[in-house]
């Protein structure tokens, strides 16, 4: 196997056709069929399925694909770090975020890269949790930062806890669920929520339940933080923040925090990396930025 033939099968996978390889990888699609063809003739299995709507990967093509992804991902930070070693200024570092974790410390951590790396390219790729942990295995993220609730254990990944944050409820501030003052108040209401895991739903049935109330039954799941904010400022509902990124969104005081909801459910940041993953000097000085304000 050679790195232009992986390279080759990543393109194809990623634009779904040799035409879209050929024209990300800046090459002629004679020259990216002849390296799938050869890889295929290397390691003796068929990796594409060909047929006149495309191409499409065989299943060993896919488990192919996963190793190829990070042998790929760890050649291209190589080239960047001995560029960097020589004195260029470019670079990348991509970041992968969960819906919670994007209002928390990264701002601030970021502001502080972009005055010190200025020339570096970053990309934040916000992403359910299941998807973030594959990511993170094919080495297409340098790091990512996930709250404890969307966290799953798995040995092949390093979690890292830098933050916690007490959890807030709060609603409209000119809405008619301001003026409520207990749980059994909020029976009726909606509530909005970004966990995509089942701990949310399962924590506000035990914190009614603790009250002798019914669970709410209007729980909507929304995992745009943009959508989420939006739906948050224009209907009653109760949404449910950690206080930091409450802090971040009201700063015009639109929303009326809940203070008569007492809970020790807190929101734990933490920094995710692959085992073992070896990181270019952008991307650890990135992580120092995030560490730095989570103990400031």
């Amino acid at each position: 196997m050679k790195l232009h033939q992986l390279r080759a099968l990543v393109a194809v996978a990623d634009q779904g056709s040799i035409i879209g390889a050929s024209r990300a990888l800046f090459v002629s699609q004679p020259a990216i069929t002849k390296a799938i063809r050869e890889l295929e003739s290397d390691i003796g299995i068929t990796l594409l399925a060909r047929s006149v709507s495309g191409v499409t990967l065989t299943s060993t093509g896919a488990s192919l694909l996963r190793r190829a992804r990070l042998i790929v991902g760890e050649f291209a930070r190589a080239e960047e770090q001995m560029a960097m070693e020589r004195g260029a200024l470019e670079g990348t570092v991509t970041v992968g975020v969960t819906p919670i974790s994007a209002l928390t410390l990264l701002p601030g951590a970021y502001e502080r890269f972009r005055q010190d790396m200025p020339h570096i390219r970053v990309r934040f790729l916000e992403q359910p949790p299941s998807t973030l942990l594959d990511s993170l295995r094919q080495g297409t993220l340098d790091f990512a930062l996930a709250t404890s609730s969307e966290v799953v254990s798995d040995p092949s990944i390093q979690c890292v806890e830098i933050a916690t944050f007490p959890m807030a409820f709060a609603v409209r501030q000119n809405g008619l669920l301001a003026d409520a003052t207990s749980l059994k108040d909020l029976c009726d209401a909606e509530w909005l929520y970004s966990d995509t895991t089942s701990a949310y739903p399962a924590y506000l049935a035990e914190l009614f339940g603790q009250h002798g109330l019914p669970a709410p039954r209007r729980m909507t799941l929304c995992t745009s933080q943009a959508l989420l904010y939006s739906l948050a400022a224009t209907v009653d509902a109760v949404v449910a923040w950690s206080s930091h990124a409450l802090g971040s969104v009201n700063v015009r005081g639109q929303f009326c925090k809940l203070e008569f909801i007492q809970t020790s459910r807190d929101s734990k940041l933490r920094l995710m990396q692959r085992e073992s993953a070896i990181l270019t000097r952008p991307s650890e000085y990135f992580i120092r930025c995030i560490t730095d304000a989570a103990n400031a």
